[in-house]
């Protein structure tokens, strides 16, 4: 499948012509490759691509925020002048933030799509989730500079590529809004030859040539009409109008030599990611105990078991389900053994159906001698907070074994293959009909950040003692 070629224009500095570059250089490579779909789509909060691109004066509902909607970015296209796609701009991509995930997003949503040909992307002078989201899935990255700020900025831009594992040579800067008037003394003669030297020196890469200042092309966005006319149909007796057509040419020829690989490599890293993940899902599956680890009741082959809880030791070598009679069963008799009715134990296998399936149940052994272990049992909330707990001795032969269903030292014994550890933990949760869904990334996750959570507390706890 064909792939866009992503380019976006991206500066933390505001004032370097960042929008009037976007919008005409669009129009510059449409002018170059007739045949070439082009769009370009603004996450700046302003409406300078609506205003110049808008055929009529009837607004449609779709936008750029629904791009992270679920919203098809084939479908949100509007047929604009000069033959260039546009998307409408948003005055409130603020309320959309939070449909955003990660950085990868709009790499991910494009690549899906059938969007082809070249998409410029306008961004906002900040690096946000918006801007972020943009440089990710850039091929070419172009940074207006006008100013040594604006070329300081570049190293914020360089710092994300570099931090997601791309060279920075994706960014190439385009010194604008030079003002052709301003001559030096020395071996530089103007302002675009010292910021061009002062770039390079930085190991930033440069097109060759730069955007003047003009009067004339200001103008163009400042008129009594409201509109916003292009250099190509009214600057063309301007510097701007030549060095616009240069750069475009420098642009195409970089789409024509590279090619669209950056949302190849996304969709590429993507598919190795999700193998990964299934191979880790199948190991995690692969690692369970086969049968009840209390009565010993296999798996069913169909992963369906309703009424069970699964438990894991602290270092993930060991995993399995207890059925759910089994584990109340066990808690009633080694940690509430002085409930002798069967009123009061089902009292308490209420309370612990009841509280099981909304939080964690924390086992922690702790060795006192041969013949006795402590055992703390905690129930924790969703975030890993301890909620309520309480401590009891066990006795390794004694009144505490369940005839036929062993005990929780058995159960801690079968956990760990180094019978001398004197420190071990049991994570508990109930799990749904079908319990392998909790060993799925996304739950999985959830569930090794509350361990995780866990045993940085007990470090810490230890230190304090």
């Amino acid at each position: 499948m064909a792939r866009s070629y992503i380019i976006v224009i991206a500066s933390e500095k505001g004032g370097v012509g960042k929008t009037t570059l976007a919008t005409n250089l669009a129009i510059y490579l449409k002018g170059l490759a007739e045949d070439l779909p082009v769009t370009l789509f603004s996450f700046d909060n302003h409406f300078t691509v609506d205003q110049m691109f808008c055929l009529s004066k009837t607004v449609n509902s779709q936008h750029v925020g629904q791009l992270f909607t679920g919203s098809n970015p084939t479908d949100l296209l509007c047929d604009g002048q000069y033959g260039v796609n546009f998307i409408q701009s948003s005055r409130t991509l603020s309320e959309y933030q939070q449909q955003i995930k990660d950085v990868k997003q709009l790499a991910q949503i494009i690549g899906k799509s059938q969007l082809q040909g070249l998409v410029i992307i306008d961004t906002s002078p900040t690096l946000d989730i918006y801007t972020r989201n943009a440089l990710y899935a850039a091929d070419r990255i172009i940074v207006p500079i006008k100013d040594a700020p604006s070329l300081e900025n570049c190293r914020n831009l360089a710092d994300f590529l570099v931090q997601h594992k791309r060279s920075k040579t994706a960014l190439k800067l385009l010194p604008c809004l030079i003002d052709t008037r301003i001559h030096f003394d020395g071996p530089f003669r103007n302002s675009y030859q010292l910021l061009k030297a002062y770039a390079i020196n930085r190991g930033y890469r440069c097109f060759e040539g730069f955007i003047a200042k003009s009067p004339k092309v200001e103008s163009l966005s400042t008129n009594p009409e409201g509109k916003i006319y292009p250099v190509i149909t009214h600057g063309r007796n301007t510097d701007v109008h030549i060095q616009l057509t240069h750069l475009a040419r420098q642009v195409y020829l970089d789409y024509l030599e590279y090619g669209p690989v950056r949302l190849s490599e996304v969709a590429n890293d993507l598919f190795d990611q999700k193998e990964h993940t299934l191979q880790e899902y199948k190991s995690r599956v692969n690692n369970l105990q086969p049968t009840c680890l209390c009565c010993n009741t296999p798996i069913p082959e169909n992963g369906v078991w309703s009424n069970a809880y699964f438990l894991e030791n602290e270092t993930g070598s060991f995993s399995g389900f207890i059925e759910e009679d089994c584990f109340l069963e066990l808690l009633l008799q080694d940690c509430y053994p002085e409930l002798k009715g069967k009123e009061q134990q089902k009292l308490l296998q209420e309370i612990l159906i009841g509280s099981t399936g909304k939080t964690f149940l924390l086992l922690q052994k702790s060795q006192i001698s041969s013949e006795q272990a402590k055992i703390d049992l905690f129930r924790l909330d969703r975030q890993g907070e301890k909620i309520s707990g309480r401590t009891i001795v066990l006795k390794k032969r004694g009144r505490f074994q369940l005839k036929g269903k062993g005990s929780l030292l058995q159960l801690f014994n079968s956990a760990t293959s180094k019978q001398t550890e004197q420190f071990q933990q049991l994570l508990v949760r109930q799990v749904d009909t079908n319990p392998l869904d909790l060993l799925r990334h996304h739950d999985y996750l959830e569930w090794k950040t509350v361990f995780n959570r866990i045993q940085v507390d007990q470090k810490l706890d230890t230190e304090v003692e």
